[in-house]
């Protein structure tokens, strides 16, 4: 529908515990926001890099965010632009935005920008450069590890946003998941097998 140049497309779930809508604003604010909303609670959890203003993370949280639980959006865009991020929450959200590759394991790693409260609790968000051509992934989590809920997450700049990118546990799910069925169907071949030669 169509209302004042302004188009709305509702999307449905992208990844575990996420829906998203995208919104094309009017051609002359040659902007585009795109909406996913998610929750941590029962999520994966990572020792979660410290802030670092505008500059990337170098260290991890001390004992307030040892264990979080998170979730992770992976994405592109289309167009080169200073692009900006804002996660709406009802806990004390924390987010970090990632290049390339996001590896719980290592959070500091490929990390470009974390923050806490933007400006307040319950929100957090930041304002920073994007290229085409790279994979993202925007990691919202919690200041500390009881800081669990659920959240919406809004991505405004010149490109469209493409969620082209499974989060890492979609990814451990799915080769799990793969390596069970090949499994599964080579047990039963055999015990067919078996009972061929038993009978």
């Amino acid at each position: 529908m169509l209302k004042n140049n302004k188009a709305t497309f509702v999307g449905a779930s992208i990844a575990w515990g996420l829906t998203a809508s995208i919104s094309s604003l009017t051609p002359s604010a040659q902007a585009a926001t795109f909406t996913y909303s998610g929750t941590t609670v029962g999520g994966p959890v990572f020792n979660r890099p410290d802030a670092n203003f505008s500059n990337p993370p170098t260290a991890v949280s001390g004992a307030a965010g040892e264990a979080v639980p998170y979730s992770s959006f992976g994405f592109t865009v289309s167009a080169p632009d200073s692009y900006v991020f804002q996660s709406t929450a009802n806990f004390d959200n924390f987010t970090v935005l990632y290049q390339n590759s996001f590896n719980p394991a290592d959070s500091v790693f490929n990390a470009v920008i974390a923050n806490d409260d933007n400006p307040l609790v319950g929100l957090s968000g930041f304002t920073t450069a994007l290229n085409p051509g790279t994979n993202y992934f925007l990691v919202t989590t919690g200041f500390d590890d009881t800081n669990v809920g659920t959240f919406t997450n809004t991505i405004v700049g010149a490109g469209a946003v493409t969620t082209a990118v499974p989060e890492p546990a979609t990814i451990l799910g799915s080769l799990a998941a793969f390596g069970y069925g090949v499994y599964s169907r080579r047990k039963i071949k055999v015990d067919r097998s078996a009972t061929k030669k038993i009978f």
